[in-house]
């Protein structure tokens, strides 16, 4: 009564002479729960990757009131660090499902670079990476989107036990090669992102850069000068947006018994609840110079600084923004070179802040007035 592919399976089909039907492609959770749905009425889904795969076989089967159920979850959960998950099975089970599909681009258009550092992204086939990359990304700069693709090509030579050669790198992100528009970026962007990574040719590079400097030359000709050169994407139309305050967020770190300190080095540990983009630290001082400098790194043993900032004022912004990944550890070390500057802040006190959803953990020292991120 529920399933049409059940009832033809199971009564109308009258070929088949074994009382045992086999369904080998099903995951044994989620059919478990689909019984469960069918016959007890079961609505409640715990997990994503539940709700996807209850998705697909009530596709499959056809359960309509299955399939309502797990949309609704999923409308309700998918956010910057599982939306790849979900991007995923759009692209190869769910191709023609426009709510999902707008779900996700939504996710993808306002937090570009926050999805595109998300390791789901290292698992995504080609197939989704070619769409993934025409999808409304909004980023800071095209730099982001190169990097992720390099990252992904990197992880695709690893998962096939190729050895990580420029040439190897170059055939596995060639043909996504034509979907970045390395027009929209900096000379200085382009040298430090691009050419560094040696993904291009000689050719290639200075075809771009000409191309950079004189942005009213003649750049009709999309292909660079070699027969084994790749497209050149000619859209000079930026997908990067400039941090204003309709796009920013700011955590507010209140509510723990502060002292004025004098120490010259402070540290504390930054675990953010998503993928976030910190743009700038905001600590309180009091002396002659105010002068401070901020670390960043990771927590991993002998792992080099990611991020530094230093200001007169206490207001430390980044000049690139820090991406910070979900539930990672960070070291953020505080410098105050002169002795006669205090800081503001608990020296051992932990404590977590929340800002729109987002939550940042903060330990063993809290120093931090405000996080600004997005």
């Amino acid at each position: 009564m529920r399933s049409p592919v059940f009832e033809d399976l199971l009564l109308l089909n009258t070929t088949s002479k074994s009382s045992v039907v086999t369904l080998k492609d099903d995951s044994p959770s989620a059919f478990y729960w689909l019984l469960n749905h069918i016959y007890a009425d079961k609505s409640d889904i715990d997990s994503t990757d539940l709700a996807l795969q209850v998705l697909s076989l009530a596709d499959k089967y056809m359960v309509a009131s299955a399939y309502d159920i797990s949309i609704k979850f999923l409308q309700n959960v998918v956010k910057r660090n599982n939306v790849l998950k979900i991007y995923k099975y759009v692209v190869h089970l769910f191709p023609d499902n426009e709510s999902l599909r707008n779900l996700c681009s939504r996710v993808f258009q306002e937090n570009g670079n926050a999805v595109l550092m998300s390791p789901a992204l290292l698992e995504l086939t080609p197939e989704a990476m070619g769409q993934l990359l025409c999808e409304p990304l909004r980023v800071t700069s095209e730099t982001v989107i190169f990097k992720a693709l390099v990252k992904w090509g990197q992880a695709q030579l690893k998962l096939q036990r190729k050895p990580c050669t420029t040439s190897g790198l170059r055939l596995e992100v060639g043909q996504f090669l034509p979907l970045v528009r390395f027009f929209t970026m900096t000379s200085e962007e382009f040298v430090q992102s691009v050419v560094t990574s040696d993904v291009l040719t000689p050719e290639e590079v200075v075809f771009v850069l000409k191309s950079i400097a004189n942005p009213e030359g003649d750049s009709s000709s999309s292909t660079s000068p070699s027969t084994n050169s790749v497209k050149i994407n000619t859209n000079r139309e930026s997908r990067g947006f400039i941090s204003t305050k309709d796009v920013t967020r700011t955590c507010v770190c209140e509510g723990v018994s502060k002292l004025w300190l004098r120490d010259h080095v402070y540290h504390f540990q930054l675990v953010p609840s998503d993928n976030v983009v910190l743009l700038a630290f905001h600590v309180q001082l009091q002396g002659d110079s105010e002068e401070a400098q901020v670390d960043i790194r990771k927590e991993d043993p002998g792992s080099s600084v990611i991020a530094s900032a230093r200001s007169s004022s206490g207001y430390m912004s980044f000049k690139n923004p820090v991406h910070l990944r979900e539930e990672v550890t960070y070291i953020v070390t505080i410098h105050v070179p002169n002795p006669q500057t205090a800081l503001y802040g608990s020296k051992f006190s932990s404590q977590v802040f929340e800002a729109d959803g987002f939550r940042f953990n903060i330990t063993p020292g809290v120093f931090v007035r405000l996080l600004e991120f997005f």
